[in-house]
């Protein structure tokens, strides 16, 4: 009685959208039935459209995320002071005084 008058469309979609570091794929793949049209039936009545089966669409999202990793890097700096030790003469002089007495006689020898 109804003649099956739907036909199948098929649409494939890729497409890559880049912006701010971050990547999306979106893959999408629609499959369309689309049913027949109100038809006028026998003696001018209208009739009601067909509903079709339900179809479902996938869509595909990729998102990436940037987490930050802290790698704490400690320099530590390590200083040798070295003394180099060198001689060098300073010469100094002294002088020393000796006395000595020379007894003559005494103080009785004059009386």
């Amino acid at each position: 009685m109804f003649q099956d008058r739907c036909y199948d469309r098929d649409n494939d979609m890729t497409t890559q959208f880049v912006g701010n570091n971050n990547t999306v794929d979106i893959d999408m793949n629609v499959d369309s039935n689309f049913g027949d049209m109100p038809m006028m039936g026998m003696g001018g009545t209208m009739q009601s459209p067909m509903v079709g089966p339900v179809q479902e669409r996938v869509v595909n999202r990729t998102f990436v995320h940037e987490v930050p990793h802290v790698c704490p890097i400690h320099t530590r700096v390590i200083n040798h002071h070295i003394y180099k030790h060198t001689y060098r003469p300073c010469y100094t002089c002294s002088e020393e005084n000796v006395c000595s007495n020379m007894q003559c006689g005494s103080c009785c020898q004059f009386k």
